[in-house]
């Protein structure tokens, strides 16, 4: 016996609707793998640039925080820093670069994203984060200026250099130091899942 036109009719539309459920699941599959994985890709980026920061930071901070004496120790420690100094500049543009990426990112989310499945949305994170990059970038900045302080005071005679070092070197350490201060207290306001993102 023949098969009804209805019958087939069925049949055509129920593949139909089978093949577009697998596809569209393959869609999401695909979807899901990319964003996957270039979320992946940008948080080790992110952790990889972090720690190099963090590793050209320490060295900084161990020339600029030894036992400096004299003001020949001051000129020789900042012509030490100098090279790492630029170094940490590029990192640190590298870092801001990214986390502006990551940030804009997470903000964005549509309803498929993978995100959506691995955490919730933390914008004080965010947040927290800004305000510790804001420190490090004036603390770099005053950095540099100490250098060019340092550099102009390498060329003033000695008896002209602890007027010099007092007037302009002092006023920058300690503003660097009151900002390294809440450099700390802003990491300690940072959340435990910020590593998250």
């Amino acid at each position: 016996m023949p098969d009804k036109p209805d019958s087939r009719g069925t049949r055509k539309l129920l593949l139909l609707v089978c093949v577009a459920f697998v596809f569209c699941v393959i869609s999401l599959g695909v979807t899901f793998t990319v964003q996957y994985y270039n979320e992946r890709r940008l948080t080790a980026e992110l952790e990889r640039t972090q720690l190099e920061l963090q590793s050209l930071g320490a060295q900084i901070v161990t020339i600029k925080d030894a036992d400096l004496q004299s003001m020949n120790d001051y000129i020789g420690a900042y012509a030490q820093i100098e090279p790492l100094q630029n170094r940490y500049d590029e990192k640190l543009q590298k870092f801001i670069e990214l986390y502006n990426r990551a940030r804009e990112r997470d903000s964005h989310r549509g309803y498929l994203s993978i995100q959506n499945f691995r955490g919730r949305h933390h914008p004080e994170t965010w947040e927290n984060m800004s305000e510790i990059i804001s420190l490090v970038r004036q603390i770099n900045e005053i950095t540099k200026r100490e250098g060019q302080v340092i550099h102009g005071m390498a060329a003033l005679p000695e008896v002209e250099r602890v007027r010099y070092w007092h007037e302009e070197f002092m006023p920058l350490a300690t503003e660097e130091h009151e900002l390294r201060e809440k450099l700390l207290a802003a990491d300690k306001n940072m959340p435990p899942e910020h590593s998250e993102q």
